[in-house]
């Protein structure tokens, strides 16, 4: 018998040993295919390349003040200050804390101080010998009870390392969410900019397209021009004058987002946005960390990563379940028939001792609560796996895109240079009688579909410069 035990609390031991955490390995590259730190620069100066962007570990680091936008930054640190996600995010690590410390508090004793009245009555049934009635008695008390678990195989132990993990995850939640707050801001920003220039583009072409319009009327007064070339004119003009209300719909927009953004109602940034302001200068290279480092530097990755330690940690809560629980008890007061005699001789009482708590007759509940704990941790694991990739994923198709995004300003860019001159020379060209009136509307059509063209080719530039932010996880950038 003295054998079996001895065998059966090895055994149960073993059941609810656990094995010491290790971090999930991050299958990674050795380096990103795609590159920007090997951009080569414009051929000219442009004024969308400033030099490499570096970011700091702040909230708003040089990453965006490298910009030179003012209001960008003023915005930032108000919505990073303000908005409610990031509200509900601090709310949520408070409430991780505070988890946490229940759990460590059970490492000390539990001490509950009560008091009571009763009035009860002796059944005669229960002391059949001696016969007769028992009269109604007043049952004064007052005193504590205590209880404190023994931490023997680290039950405590284990759930306050997995409530601590789950803290850590809910600090990199807060991490991600302002990371992600400042990208969406940022590229709400350049779209309500990229809006005011495309607006600006619409309206500086169809004053010139007036003028054109003018010309043909005084033409046709002076018996040079035809009502056919006055008609088209109008037509390309109307079509222009009709791409304001969509671009001025499109900033307010912006704006209204802008506003909720930065934690205020929506229409209260408004007036500070009205006035239009360049898209700001990007960055021509961007150096980025190797893989291993940038990847696990992310927040959703290592908020992932500290779910698995959590997870890890409540399985070895449930295994412990395979073992006795040792508590002491104890409890002391006072007890009375009268209110007025508590306290006095003879009224004391106490008791003290440990017991031992063992599911033996339960074992299968606690194997079934096992396994569901280590389902719960192979999720989580394969919950980390597939937030590696996607991070590789998003970090690989930001790095192109916004490569991709800088080559084609420069085109287009110079494609509106030309558009612009070839306007002008068709306006000189049919004033001067050189070249007919289709030249001139097919030259303005173009200069307003390829300058607003550059206008979309610099908001897809800045926009992509916001997610590349993102996928780097805020990561410093060197």
């Amino acid at each position: 018998m003295h054998k079996a035990t001895i065998w059966l609390t090895f055994l149960l031991n073993a059941c609810a040993s656990t094995a010491a955490y290790r971090a999930p390995e991050v299958q990674v590259p050795t380096a990103f295919r795609e590159r920007l730190d090997s951009l080569a620069p414009p051929a000219r100066p442009s004024p969308d390349a400033v030099p490499t962007a570096a970011a700091d570990t702040t909230a708003v680091g040089e990453y965006w003040r490298s910009l030179g936008d003012t209001t960008l930054i003023r915005l930032l640190e108000q919505a990073l200050n303000a908005n409610y996600d990031v509200r509900v995010a601090e709310a949520r690590i408070r409430g991780a804390r505070a988890s946490r410390l229940e759990a460590a508090l059970d490492f000390v004793p539990t001490v509950t101080a009560a008091a009571g009245y009763t009035r009860q009555r002796i059944a005669a049934a229960s002391f059949p010998v001696g016969g007769g009635s028992f009269p109604d008695q007043d049952v004064w008390d007052a005193g504590f009870d205590a209880s404190w678990e023994l931490d023997v195989f680290g039950r405590i132990r284990r759930g306050v390392q997995a409530r601590g993990a789950l803290v850590g995850a809910a600090e990199e939640d807060l991490r991600n969410v302002q990371v992600s707050l400042a990208a969406e801001l940022a590229r709400v920003y350049f779209e309500l900019r990229g809006a005011q220039e495309q607006l600006a583009v619409a309206q500086r072409n169809g004053e010139n397209q007036r003028r054109t319009l003018q010309l043909t009327r005084e033409r046709l007064e002076g018996g040079r021009g035809t009502a056919f070339d006055t008609e088209r004119a109008q037509t390309q003009l109307s079509l222009t004058l009709a791409l304001i209300p969509g671009f001025e719909s499109s900033v307010a927009a912006a704006q209204y987002r802008l506003g909720v953004l930065v934690g205020r109602p929506p229409a209260a940034v408004a007036g500070e946005l009205d006035s239009i302001a360049p898209m700001p200068p990007l960055p021509a290279t961007v150096a980025v960390s190797a893989p291993d480092t940038l990847i696990r530097s992310r927040p959703d990755v290592a908020a992932a990563e500290r779910r698995v330690a959590a997870e890890h940690a409540f399985v070895g809560v449930a295994k412990a379940d395979y073992l006795p629980r040792l508590n002491l008890g104890g409890t002391a007061g006072f007890t009375s028939d009268e209110f007025g005699d508590l306290g006095g001789d003879g009224t004391f009482r106490y008791a003290v001792g440990p017991f031992v708590s063992w599911p033996f007759l339960n074992l299968g509940r606690v194997k079934a609560r096992t396994d569901q704990a280590r389902s719960l941790e192979a999720e989580a694991r394969a919950q980390y796996d597939q937030t590696v990739l996607q991070a590789l994923e998003e970090v690989e198709s930001s790095l192109v895109a916004y490569r991709s995004s800088l080559g084609r300003v420069e085109q287009v860019r110079e494609a509106a240079e030309a558009s612009a001159r070839a306007a002008d020379l068709a306006r000189l060209r049919f004033t001067g009688g050189v070249a007919d009136f289709l030249q001139v509307l097919d030259a303005e059509r173009t200069q307003l579909e390829t300058e607003n063209q550059l206008a979309q080719a610099r908001i897809d530039a800045s926009t992509s410069y916001a997610a590349l932010y993102k996928a780097l996880g805020g990561e410093p950038v060197r």
